[in-house]
């Protein structure tokens, strides 16, 4: 797919900014620079583009440069020089007995263990991919997400659709908005305080934009939980990382604390992780903005299923959609985690827009997206289309290398604005806002790192 053209590109911006409450893009603004684009069966382009303009304009910026949006969605990240993975040995498709395939993620630990456990085999790819062939994949789908497991059998187009969960969230829009309680406005000139309690990839790169345009922001996780580092380092940027154990009174009870002062909350757990833990919404964070992210909705006989970007490209057709269109005989996804990305550039946008529409008329707002809806919004779009696949284009000047507890981290520079700190471990920071809460600066001028 080419790069989409100025009007297809204003024409998804409206219908956003249709969808959110607060001040109005600056659309006639707008410019757009950079050559570089996606080649791939849907139109990536125009998915990635428009959600990251909506928030570099959410941010008060106009500029969205297309070889840094192709930049950013790759994920890129090196430390000293070196490449970092992004895949465990098990993470991947195998061959089904119908010659079909299944894909696990089993970047988490404990998820490749669950796997190996369930077929009950060695714990290398050629020893899975034995077992996975001794099993009906129906079966072997069920059983692994019975478990607690990430596993997708490959579907078609057609077949998602006929799905009774396809069908259930067809018609969902890209994102909901409600009002869901009362609140006192906010003091629009206080920096923006972002909670950010996420994992893997769309609430990150939400609170990494959010950070970028100049909020505090804190990510939030446990000591128990498993991370993956290129997670970590690739949307760490700007944030500080702080420890709480829920489990506990002493630590439900910092918690509460720590998130009555949030002005924006992202919730990118598994639905009802927070709630189940008496940590609602209403309850929590009273006058305040909520952003919940999932990957299969809260709609429909899968609400709240796990899932990752991989995943729902697997379930859902992208990726045979995407076979097809190549004419491979070879699973073949998006050529980077779009739906991750432009799920949390959405939900950055969404946070900021929230944020200004409540210091102006008050209330607790609740915003809701999910993998799902963006999937449904890309191939709203059209495809498969006849491609050659071919690798992302990152241009060397879109990246940014600064000094970090990991050592020289290299990453995409930031859309718009700069970030107050390199990546920070997990759990290095005290659970507490900043001292004394600033006042808003010109985005991009409270820090130069990313600039």
């Amino acid at each position: 797919m080419p790069a989409p053209t100025s009007e297809t590109l204003l024409r998804e911006l409206r219908m956003i900014d249709a969808l959110l409450p607060g001040p109005a893009f600056a659309l006639e603004a707008l410019e757009v620079t950079g050559e570089q684009v996606f080649t791939a069966a849907f139109d990536v382009n125009t998915v990635a583009m428009a959600a990251a303009a909506s928030a570099v304009l959410a941010g008060g910026d106009h500029t969205i440069d297309r070889d840094l949006v192709v930049a950013s969605y790759t994920g890129t990240v090196a430390v000293d020089g070196d490449p970092v993975p992004k895949w465990a040995d098990l993470s991947g498709y195998y061959a089904t007995r119908d010659d079909r395939f299944l894909q696990f993620h089993a970047n988490f630990p404990h998820h490749a263990a669950g796997i190996v456990r369930r077929l009950g085999c060695e714990p290398d790819r050629e020893s899975v991919a034995a077992a996975v062939m001794t099993w009906d994949p129906v079966e072997l789908e069920s059983a692994l997400i019975t478990d607690g497991m990430i596993a997708a059998r490959l579907r078609t187009l057609e077949e998602w659709s006929q799905h009774p969960h396809g069908q259930a969230t067809a018609n969902l829009p890209l994102l909901s908005v409600e009002r869901i309680g009362d609140g006192s406005p906010r003091d629009p000139s206080r920096q923006l305080r972002v909670a950010d309690c996420s994992r893997v990839l769309a609430g990150p790169v939400a609170g990494q934009t959010l950070a970028s345009h100049g909020a505090d922001v804190v990510r939030v996780g446990a000591a128990h939980l498993p991370s993956v580092e290129v997670g970590v380092i690739s949307t760490g940027a700007g944030k500080r990382n702080a420890f709480v154990d829920l489990e506990t009174e002493s630590g439900r009870g910092d918690f509460a604390r720590f998130l009555s002062g949030a002005d924006v909350w992202i919730d990118a757990y598994r639905p009802g992780a927070f709630a189940g833990r008496g940590f609602t919404p209403v309850r929590c964070a009273a006058g305040s903005v909520i952003v919940q992210l999932c990957a299969f909705d809260w709609e429909g006989p899968w609400a709240g299923r796990r899932g990752f970007d991989s995943i729902v490209q697997s379930t859902t057709g992208i990726v045979e959609g995407g076979r097809a269109a190549a004419e491979s005989d070879r699973p073949t996804p998006l050529p980077v985690q779009a739906l991750d990305y432009a799920t949390g550039y959405l939900a950055a946008a969404a946070a900021q827009r929230l944020a200004a529409h409540q210091a102006d008329v008050g209330g607790t707002w609740l915003v809701r997206l999910s993998l799902l809806r963006t999937r449904n919004w890309l191939v709203s779009l059209g495809g498969p289309t006849p491609f050659t696949p071919a690798a992302p284009v990152v241009q060397p000047d879109t990246l940014v290398t600064m000094p970090s507890a990991f050592g020289a981290v290299t990453v995409p520079r930031p859309l718009t604005g700069t970030w107050p700190s390199p990546p920070q471990h997990l759990g290095s920071s005290p659970l507490t806002w900043l001292a004394s809460p600033h006042h808003h600066s010109p985005v991009g001028a409270h820090s130069p790192v990313g600039a």
